[in-house]
């Protein structure tokens, strides 16, 4: 929704329509008349120009830089999210071969049982039996 707000920027007032809030708003104004009033303290020979331009300036090199440190962190979660998905597809199979792994130590388990049972009926079948008189 469009706002019509004014604010007032170093004794001056400008009307705008914009986007935000009339708050947000005069919020940056705020900010852009603290950063007016500490460059011209630091040299009172700017004139009001000079002193805008330079903080344009300013504010366009710490846009530059978080647009570039937004892209880097943009890419680096990209890479994070690709590690993330490669370690849950590796868990996968890694979990399906466990289970595997755990199916086949229960049927060598039953088979070494049964073979336990059989080598045990063949000793009892095999042993001599007393002699009766």
């Amino acid at each position: 929704m469009k706002n019509n707000v004014t604010v007032n920027i170093y004794g001056r007032s400008y009307p705008m329509v914009t986007d935000e809030s009339e708050e947000y708003t005069d919020k940056l104004a705020e900010m852009l008349n603290t950063r007016m009033s500490e460059l011209k303290a630091a040299k009172p020979s700017l004139s009001i120009q000079d002193a805008a331009a330079i903080i344009s300036l300013e504010c366009l090199d710490e846009l530059v830089k978080n647009k570039k440190t937004e892209h880097n962190i943009r890419t680096q979660i990209g890479v994070y999210a690709e590690d993330a998905k490669e370690a849950r597809e590796e868990t996968e199979l890694l979990k399906k071969e466990n289970e595997q792994l755990k199916d086949r130590i229960r049927r060598l388990e039953s088979e070494i049982k049964l073979r336990m049972q059989f080598a045990a009926d063949d000793e009892a079948n095999n042993s001599p039996k007393p002699l009766k008189k």
